[in-house]
Parts: C-alpha cells; sequence; structure tokens
C-alpha cells in the first residue's frame, strides 16, 4: 500500500519591517525632505500625521515625492495634502500592507507647507511630521 504524503509549498515573504521618521518642518513654503530612502530602496507610505502643539490656526502641508518645488509640479507623485485643524493633528489615511503610495528608487519624500488660499500665511511654530514608511528592493 502506497501513501501520499501531502507537503506544503511555503512561500517566503519578503521581511515588513515599518520604519518612523519624525521631522521638524520649517516654517517657508520651501520644499523640505521628510523621509529618505537607504540606498537604492523605494519608500512605500503607510501613513503620514502632522502634529501642531499650539493653536495657531489651519494649515494645509502637502506631502509628495520627489524634489519637486510643490505637489502641482508633478501631480503624479502627490500622495496627500493634509488640513491641519486649529489645534490638534491631522494625518493620511492609513494604507494596508503593499497598497500605500511608493517612490521611485532612491526618490525622497518631500514635504512643504501650502499657503492658505487667500492669504500668505504659514505658521510661524514648528510642528512634528511624522512619517510611517517601509522600505522596498
Amino acid at each position: 500500500m502506497t501513501s501520499v504524503r501531502s507537503r506544503r509549498a511555503h512561500a517566503r515573504r519578503r521581511p515588513y519591517d515599518v520604519l518612523f521618521n519624525a521631522h521638524d518642518t520649517s516654517t517657508s513654503t520651501l520644499r523640505e525632505t521628510i523621509a529618505r530612502p537607504a540606498r537604492g530602496k523605494r519608500i512605500r507610505v503607510l501613513r503620514v500625521r502632522a502634529v501642531q502643539e499650539t493653536s495657531e490656526g489651519r494649515f494645509l502641508y502637502e506631502v509628495y515625492f520627489g524634489g519637486g518645488a510643490n505637489i502641482d509640479a508633478d501631480p503624479e507623485k502627490a500622495v496627500d495634502t493634509l488640513d491641519i485643524p486649529e489645534a490638534g493633528e491631522a494625518s493620511t489615511r492609513t494604507f494596508p500592507r503593499d497598497e500605500g503610495p511608493r517612490g521611485l528608487r532612491d526618490e525622497v519624500l518631500s514635504g512643504r507647507w501650502a499657503a492658505q488660499p487667500g492669504s500668505n500665511a504659514v505658521p510661524t511654530g514648528v510642528h512634528k511630521i511624522i512619517v510611517e514608511y517601509t522600505e522596498e528592493s
């Protein structure tokens, strides 16, 4: 009598390490790098949070890939525009594994304050931008 032994193929999953980067923002509308991948890697965004500790007003913060001057320079690379309330915090939606926006190899994640519609107001105090991401090859 012969018996068939069932074998289960095990797929090797790549490691899933969530990385965090906390960045103190500038107080201008110029682009700044908020996360930089390791050499030869790509950033996949899980979530971006902006924390405003003092009541300073409502502001918009653009998050996008690359070194463009703003989110309008290349709309294809846009991640989100955070609408930060009077006092508190705002965040992008949380993306499931392997579904968040992904940059090109060695492409930085950038952010900048967008001037309020009808005025050029930007925050005068430092805000904390917290990026949660993974790196992929």
